[in-house]
């Protein structure tokens, strides 16, 4: 295959029209020189089929691989192995690039050819395909679930921000410093990898807004009650490799309250159940951080307890089909 100036990876698990409508969008792309890698990580839906049928009729250099389920890192590096292109590009199978968004992750790093310089670019909500509630709106505003509206008032990216549904880095890079693959969920393994790379090797980021992708992803109260319960988890678990990382204590009498909520399962379900029937449709309220703050505590709590680490798996595999960029709240803004 001729080597070209970029590599796309998208890892997938059981998303097919949305990958479909990812990989239309990658075909309207103003740049063209790219290669894409998708890695199917044991889908059981026609993800496997639809690809078939595409890959005949799509004007992309694409490859199509498939592994067992092992998560969204193992993904990842199965797809930067075999890419040859000097540039990677990493979406999730529910980003739909805008057309110019290709070309200017290549200009940033024809401009920065240091081989520590990373690109992240923006994304945001999809308003074609589906409805953005209140609390979508709130999610995209608040820095609760991405910090973008701090790097669009002018906040330095660090390695907090490095975002895999949008961001780019050297190929060769990445091969050498790979994902940890005993994350198994979606949440930490890439500011984990990021972590890592600004310690040993100098990783810098550079945040570009002109490269806007739209995510397609309805996301409920409930369902993002869930996602904190993992990034907790995954959190928990990058602290145990970094304990210089782990927060401080004490921090304050907000998380005082979310502490105390997170230990009580009860309360934090009554709350959870109360407030979500309302949470999609008024929103900002004030309850809504501490209870998914809580979801994250306890999420948290469960991982530091090997005794209870069997219980929080088998919760947490309940919802193993997740976004590639379910990332754990990047500096939160803790209520």
């Amino acid at each position: 295959m001729t080597t070209r100036t970029i590599g796309i990876v998208i890892p997938t698990h059981n998303r097919s029209a949305a990958l479909l409508a990812c990989l239309a969008h990658l075909e309207a792309q103003t740049f063209r020189d790219f290669e894409v890698v998708v890695v199917d990580d044991g889908s059981t839906d026609d993800t496997a089929e639809r690809m078939k049928a595409f890959e005949s009729n799509t004007p992309l250099a694409i490859r199509y691989l498939f592994q067992p389920n092992a998560g969204p890192a193992k993904a990842r590096n199965t797809g930067i192995g075999v890419l040859k292109a000097p540039i990677c590009l990493m979406l999730g199978d529910d980003i739909f690039a805008s057309p110019t968004l290709v070309q200017r992750h290549v200009e940033l790093h024809r401009e920065e050819a240091d081989t520590r310089v990373a690109c992240l670019g923006l994304t945001r909500w999809n308003t074609s395909s589906q409805k953005v509630t209140p609390f979508m709106r709130w999610l995209d505003e608040s820095n609760v679930q991405f910090a973008y509206p701090r790097l669009l008032a002018g906040e330095k990216p660090t390695w907090w921000h490095f975002y895999t549904s949008n961001v780019s880095a050297k190929t060769e890079l990445l091969k050498q410093f790979a994902f940890n693959e005993k994350f198994p969920y979606a949440a930490m393994e890439d500011v984990e990898l990021a972590y890592r790379l600004t310690r040993q090797a100098g990783l810098e980021i550079r945040f570009l807004p002109e490269a806007v992708a739209e995510h397609l992803h309805p996301t409920t109260f409930r369902q993002a009650c869930r996602r904190m319960v993992r990034a907790g988890y995954s959190a928990g678990f990058f602290y145990d490799l970094w304990p210089e990382q782990r927060p401080s204590q004490p921090r304050g009498w907000r998380q005082a309250i979310v502490e105390a909520i997170a230990r009580s399962p009860s309360l934090l379900k009554l709350l959870t159940i109360a407030i979500a029937p309302i949470s999609d449709h008024v929103c900002p309220n004030p309850f809504i951080p501490y209870v998914l703050f809580a979801h994250f505590e306890a999420g948290l709590r469960d991982q530091s307890k090997p005794a209870n680490q069997s219980r929080a798996l088998t919760h947490l595999k309940r919802d193993q089909q997740l976004s590639d960029h379910e990332a754990v709240p990047a500096k939160v803004d803790r209520p």
